[in-house]
């Protein structure tokens, strides 16, 4: 999938096409392949597949404010209101999304800017809907408002590399003196998309290379109005994109989740990532 977060980026003017049988099963076979798969913090969910019918005057399915634009399909899931089980939800979802890039399909990240009731009316008090994602093929020419809203987020723009990624306990340059493959594997993580692009995780990485640790800057006040926890979401999507590098270079890692040690102020612990042990 490395090959998919180099090449994806985020569509909101759709074709007019409509999916056909074909495609609709190839996106459902996607989504089926994660039913019970489970997230770094164990969660695992059922994600949906839907039809957006917004044509022959039928009202769409799910509104997104205008803001995306002759959407065919969308899908989504729910998922407990806890920080946890978002971090999955964002990390499972990205996966899901990443496979029908390399399958050809355009897609949108949306945690924001849609109208959660049309999509699913009854939830218990602690469920929440992180995100959906509209799927289909781009349009041949983005919309104006299209323009105008990828101008507003930068979201072509990254935060500084030394910003994200340091050693955890030196003080010369990450990037300056890592093994190159572990400077792909954080440029990867630096390409993931984000609420508003604020790009909210920061990653401290062992003098060795064995350690990887992850950790969560929250811009304060953000998405209180959302009611869950989008910057959890970010979080999640990026821990795909760590997991993604490794792998493609082959690097065996272990989770693990540590209680003392790894604490700073202003940062938010999430999870460490160590070299796995080979007999």
């Amino acid at each position: 999938m490395r090959k998919a977060i180099l090449e994806r980026v985020s569509t909101r003017t759709f074709g007019k096409e409509v999916l056909s049988k074909k495609q609709i099963d190839e996106i459902k076979a996607v989504i089926d392949k994660y039913k019970g798969i489970k997230g770094p913090f164990g969660n695992s969910f059922e994600f949906t597949f839907n039809l957006n019918s917004n044509n022959e005057g039928k009202k769409q399915k799910i509104g997104f404010y205008g803001m995306i634009k002759n959407v065919p399909a969308y899908i989504g899931g729910v998922s407990l209101d806890t920080r946890n089980s978002i971090i999955d939800f964002g990390y499972l979802f990205e996966k899901v999304i990443l496979e029908l890039t390399t399958l050809g399909y355009d897609t949108c990240w949306l945690g924001g800017s849609f109208r959660r009731s049309t999509y699913r009316k009854k939830l218990a008090p602690n469920e929440v809907i992180p995100a959906i994602c509209p799927v289909g093929h781009r349009a041949d020419q983005r919309s104006f408002l299209d323009k105008r809203i990828r101008s507003a987020a930068q979201s072509h723009k990254r935060l500084p590399f030394g910003t994200l990624f340091q050693y955890f306990d030196e003080e010369k340059e990450l990037e300056e003196t890592t093994d190159s493959r572990f400077i792909d594997i954080m440029h990867l993580i630096q390409r993931g998309p984000s609420a508003s692009n604020k790009q909210p995780w920061r990653f401290f990485v062992a003098e060795k290379h064995d350690v990887i640790y992850a950790y969560l800057e929250r811009t304060e006040g953000y998405g209180i109005a959302l009611g869950y926890d989008i910057q959890a979401l970010d979080a999640g999507i990026a821990l795909a994109h760590l997991e993604i590098g490794l792998e493609n270079y082959d690097f065996k890692f272990d989770r693990e989740e540590e209680t003392k040690g790894v604490f700073f102020d202003g940062l938010e612990y999430i999870m460490t990532y160590k070299r796995a042990i080979t007999e």
